[in-house]
């Protein structure tokens, strides 16, 4: 029979005891004279270098986790907070005399002494929880050390922090400082990882589960080897059981408890915003920041983005861009920067809030808050048309959207309509440097070449700016002309009203008139997407070559700013802003206006007055014009000058020699439109036919334009028959009618010497001699065009054209 040897009689064994005894004395020595000038690890806890940062929504809610500089998601808790199982789990686990000693435990060293004795190896390293606290704030951004001297220096510091701290601050610092595996440091983040609660609502088995993990995070990781855990998860529950900590019943249940994790995962919302956060250093100390983004909102800008970029992209467009704007706070409460930040196919991580564009003509309303202020006024009549800018290598002649211009019109319809030479027209009559300097009150920082550098081009988007600095000056527009500061955090107070850049008639004049549905149908040849059956301040702009199309617009609670186009700055096939943009524009305000419970005025309607206006020169009704519209001003900013442009002259009623059949009547006064001599070429070059007259049918002739009647007039031609419209009958089927025309001029010349009038019919000369001209045209069945000009004048200077009809 063999009988084991007693393992201490073996020289091996007894060798390696002693030196085991006097390395234990010496080190026990070591540590009690190292405490005398050991650093207090006090000093380290001050450091969350575990700590990761959770960009939240206004609500509280996950948009991402940024790491710790140790690569970690950390979430420290009050010990209290944890909950009382996971703490107690943990305490059994690892150090269940954690109260009573004072950082080291010489029991559970000599203890662990003889089990490494016994194995042959080490198994058990009696470290307490003091300890194990030292070496994880000793290991911050250093890899671990296993020699004596470290453990000599663990020890000494674990006992300087229990004389330091309470035993509750250093298991609070401790439990938060656990590894958990994949990255997560703490419990409160594990149990939300894995289980998708609170660490405090875990229940015991779960509680054991995770106590468990951090003596091994890597071996014991919870989605390759489960198995691993749960057979050191049932020791430990009968271990609390067997401590008091839990009933008998209580063990069984969290004993027959299945644990199960759940996947990972890993929030990543809003990113260009919470990128632009990074980047600008605005997330501070590493923990749980609220932004004041709407994570709801959010997500529906994203999906009407994609919805909206999958209509555009066969005409060349392949991301957008939106931000919506509080403008009340100035809260940032959906930021999208392309259609899609993962697709490398439009550079989506490239941020189209932020990138430079150029933004056609959304800067032109600024343009005109200008010009009010410095006299001009909303109804005045502006012209619109071909006009060269500058001389030499520099001239410049801008043309309309569509190459049309339209001659006479307002302020209002001209800016509601996008017109592009009344608006540089304008902008050459500001001193240099006033509109950028303007753009730069505005919060376009983006613009930082001198005036001189854009020169006029700006007024219709010369310069690159970005989206957000377009949203940030449309929301002042919204604020009534006080400067909007754009807000991220829910910490950083509500900026105060800022100061005023223009005066809050004009920007109310300007609220009213890009939110006059009526006045944007010239530009956009109907009502476009922006019918919302409440006001919406609305501005659209494309960039030249069709490269960025753009809607910016407000209520007085939401400013919404969209881009449309491709990052790379290639032309789309023809997309212009109401188009282009205009549709998502009009989805996004649509829904960010249902979290409006009441809305307020666009503007405040005191800061306008009314006034009757003749609807075509804008200035005050004068007895010659037929008719006068009511319109809103800036207050202190309306007309003041009477219509200069609409005019009386009397003439004879006219007779015919040979014509006894005709019925002459008395004639009255005749009216005519005398437009400035700005207007004479458009009045020359509009096609036969084209639309130029007032809707009375009255003539429209320049100023002096009667230049073949003799030097300085200032007399004007006047067709005054046939009407237009008339309808002559033959005297038999297939014979030509008598048509009576009249040419009057209206006014005189200083000579007194008038040269001839041509009539032309159909474009060729049918009657000619001076005027005043009365004759009958004997004219062939069909409908003609007739008018009159001065004498070899041809496609310079005409009257008005009539259409008639010979049956």
């Amino acid at each position: 029979m063999i009988t084991p040897r007693p393992i201490l009689r073996s020289p091996r064994v007894l060798r390696l005891v002693l030196g085991a005894s006097l390395a234990f004395a010496i080190v026990s020595l070591a540590w009690r004279g190292y405490r005398l000038v050991a650093e207090s690890p006090r000093a380290a806890l001050a450091r969350p270098m575990f700590v990761s940062t959770r960009v939240l929504d206004r609500k509280g809610r996950d948009l991402r986790e940024i790491l710790s500089p140790e690569g970690t998601r950390g979430r420290p808790l009050a010990l209290e907070e944890v909950g009382e199982r996971l703490v107690l789990a943990t305490l059994v686990a690892e150090d269940r005399s954690f109260y009573e000693h004072g950082g080291v435990d010489g029991a559970a060293v000599v203890r662990a002494l003889g089990q490494n004795l016994v194995a042959g190896r080490v198994v058990s390293g009696a470290s307490t929880i003091t300890q194990q606290l030292v070496k994880l704030l000793d290991q911050q951004g250093r890899p671990e050390q296993r020699t004596v001297a470290a453990k000599v220096v663990e020890a000494a510091r674990a006992q300087n922090l229990e004389s330091e701290l309470d035993k509750r601050a250093i298991l609070e610092a401790y439990v938060n400082r656990l590894p958990y595996g994949h990255g997560l440091t703490g419990p409160e983040a594990a149990a939300r990882a894995y289980f998708g609660v609170a660490s405090a609502d875990l229940s015991w088995a779960r509680a054991a589960f995770l106590a468990v993990i951090p003596r091994a995070p890597s071996a014991l990781d919870v989605y390759d080897h489960p198995e691993r855990i749960l057979e050191r998860q049932r020791p430990l529950l009968v271990a609390l059981r067997d401590a008091g900590v839990l009933s008998a019943i209580e063990c069984e249940r969290a004993l027959a408890e299945p644990v199960v994790a759940r996947p990972l995962v890993r929030p990543f919302r809003a990113p260009h915003f919470v990128d632009t956060l990074v980047r600008r250093g605005r997330l501070g100390e590493p923990g749980a920041i609220t932004t004041t983004l709407d994570r709801d909102l959010q997500d529906d800008v994203e999906a009407a983005v994609a919805a909206h970029s999958s209509l555009v992209r066969p005409f060349g467009a392949k991301s957008a861009a939106v931000l919506v704007v509080d403008n009340g706070t100035g809260d940032v409460l959906a930021w999208v920067g392309s259609a899609g930040y993962d697709d490398p196919t439009i550079a989506g991580q490239v941020d189209l809030v932020r990138a430079p564009r150029q933004p056609g003509s959304t800067l032109k309303p600024f343009v005109y808050g200008l010009a009010f202020e410095r006299g001009h006024h909303a109804a005045e009549m502006l012209a619109d048309v071909r006009t060269t800018f500058g001389g030499g290598a520099s001239a410049w002649a801008p043309d309309n959207f569509d190459g049309t211009f339209l001659g006479p019109v307002s302020a209002r319809d001209a800016l509601a309509g996008s017109l592009n030479v009344p608006a540089v027209r304008l902008a050459a009559e500001l001193p240099e440097g006033l509109f950028l300097r303007r753009l730069h009150e505005l919060g376009f920082a983006s613009l930082t070449q001198d005036a001189a550098g854009y020169g006029l081009s700006l007024t219709l988007g010369g310069g690159e700016v970005t989206l957000e600095e377009l949203a940030r000056a449309y929301a002042t527009l919204a604020r009534g002309g006080r400067a909007a500061t754009l807000r991220f955090l829910e910490n950083e107070p509500v900026a105060p009203a800022g100061d005023a850049v223009m005066p809050p008639e004009i920007a109310a004049q300007l609220s009213e008139i890009l939110s006059d549905p009526l006045a944007r149908l010239r530009g956009l040849h109907g009502a476009g997407p922006f019918d919302f059956g409440f006001p919406v301040a609305v501005k659209t702009g494309t960039s030249s070559g069709f490269r960025d199309a753009w809607t910016a617009g407000y209520t007085a609670e939401r400013t919404v700013v969209v881009w449309v186009g491709n990052p790379d700055g290639a032309p789309t096939l023809g997309l212009a802003g109401a188009q282009g943009a205009g549709p998502l524009f009009a989805a996004v305000l649509r829904r960010a206006m249902h979290d409006v419970s009441t809305r307020a005025p666009l503007y405040e309607a005191s800061l306008l007055e009314e006034s009757a206006v003749c609807p075509l020169s804008g200035e005050r009704p004068g007895d010659a014009c037929p008719t006068a519209v009511a319109r809103r001003f800036a207050k202190g900013h309306g007309p003041t000058a009477t219509c200069a442009l609409h005019r009386h002259a009397h003439r004879e009623p006219p007779r015919f020699a040979g014509d006894p059949g005709l019925v002459v009547e008395p004639l009255g006064p005749v009216t005519v439109v005398a437009l400035p001599d700005v207007f004479a070429p458009w009045l020359a070059s509009r096609p036969l036919g084209a639309p130029g007259e007032d809707p009375g049918g009255l003539p429209w002739v320049a100023r002096g334009s009667l230049r073949g009647l003799g030097e300085g007039a200032s007399a004007e031609l006047h067709l005054a028959a046939p009407s237009d419209g008339a309808v002559y009958f033959g005297a038999a089927p297939g014979e030509r009618g008598r048509v009576p025309v009249e040419v009057e001029l209206v006014g005189s010349t200083p000579t007194g010497t008038l040269g001839e009038i041509e009539i032309v019919v159909d474009g060729a000369v049918e009657s000619r001699g001076k005027a005043p001209i009365r004759a009958a045209l004997s004219l062939l069945p069909g409908d003609h065009r007739i008018w009159a000009r001065p004498a070899g004048a041809a496609g310079e200077v005409r009257s008005r054209v009539v259409r008639i009809a010979v049956r």
